[in-house]
């Protein structure tokens, strides 16, 4: 396990005019960016790079605000300093507690600055330490880089951006392989940190995605209407495929259906099967996941 800024370091110089376009494009952390674009069908390219950093709006983003935060964000590197041994181990735990037996070596925690809040594939994670929510509370970037992290893990035992492609988000049998696995991907990533969120006592306090992530879980009510909205995608799926624009924003979009939805159901899974269900449902194939445990969603269904 290793948390490598040195992605950041090199963006900031860049900004400073002390270092290359070409030496930011070339970092491995960027590797993984560029892979989730293209995995997502986005055009990403060293000039939107560049474009980002003059305010504009492209694929990169992120950067735009870079000069009225740059104190902020040299803080929350200096705090990942500190905090590394400390934050290295507790990823580590948080992993062993959930995917023990999964290869958990060597995996890369990349910080870098633009794009997405965080991603992570099988060459390593990646996290944009501009994204507001770091800025606010530095602390975020542990829970992340765990979320991150499971992706990394659980890409090395099911591969699945080598099976998935661009062409599966138009066909209604490839956006049912891929929701099927973005959910099971997503369930864990969010499912991962939640034991260390809820020893901090750091659930749903905020107004953000990630943090509405766990605040209906204490909701059965709102988990009842995600659950509707979630049954109501996979019966379309069923008969035809989504418009493409509609498929990502029932997977990443207002709902987070896969992270909300997903983590309710590891939780019901572990409190009702215990955390070696959890462990074991890991290896399952996605859809066999989704057909093995969709009946215990059956306590939010009429919770509306």
């Amino acid at each position: 396990m290793r948390i490598d800024w040195s992605a950041a370091e090199q963006f900031l110089a860049y900004a400073d005019g002390e270092a290359t376009l070409d030496a930011v494009w070339g970092h491995p952390a960027y590797d993984v960016v560029r892979s989730h674009a293209e995995l997502l069908g986005r055009d990403l390219s060293r000039s939107d790079v560049a474009r980002a950093l003059e305010g504009e709006e492209t694929t990169f983003s992120g950067v735009g605000t870079l000069d009225g935060n740059r104190e902020q964000v040299a803080a929350v590197l200096d705090h990942v300093r500190a905090n590394e041994g400390a934050w290295t181990g507790e990823i580590e735990r948080q992993l062993a507690r959930i995917t023990p037996d999964a290869d958990r070596s060597e995996v890369d925690v990349y910080l870098g600055i633009g794009y997405s809040l965080g991603v992570g594939l099988e060459p390593g994670a990646y996290l944009n330490l501009a994204a507001p929510l770091f800025l606010d509370r530095p602390r975020e970037v542990l829970y992340a880089a765990i979320h991150e992290s499971s992706h990394v893990v659980y890409e090395r035992f099911h591969h699945s951006r080598s099976e998935l492609g661009p062409e599966d988000f138009e066909t209604r049998e490839g956006q049912e392989r891929v929701f099927d696995t973005v959910f099971h991907t997503e369930a864990y990533a969010t499912y991962t940190p939640l034991a260390l969120r809820r020893t901090d006592g750091n659930l749903g306090s905020r107004d953000h995605p990630m943090h509405e992530d766990y605040r209906v879980l204490s909701e059965p009510e709102r988990l009842g209407k995600l659950v509707a909205e979630y049954d109501s995608v996979r019966e379309s799926l069923k008969s035809e495929a989504l418009d493409r624009e509609t498929f990502i924003r029932s997977l990443f979009g207002g709902s987070r259906l896969p992270y909300r939805v997903g983590c309710a159901l590891l939780e019901r899974i572990e409190e009702t099967r215990g955390v070696e269900a959890v462990r074991e449902a890991f290896y399952l194939d996605s859809t066999d996941f989704y057909e093995r445990y969709d009946p215990l969603l059956d306590e939010y269904r009429g919770c509306t």
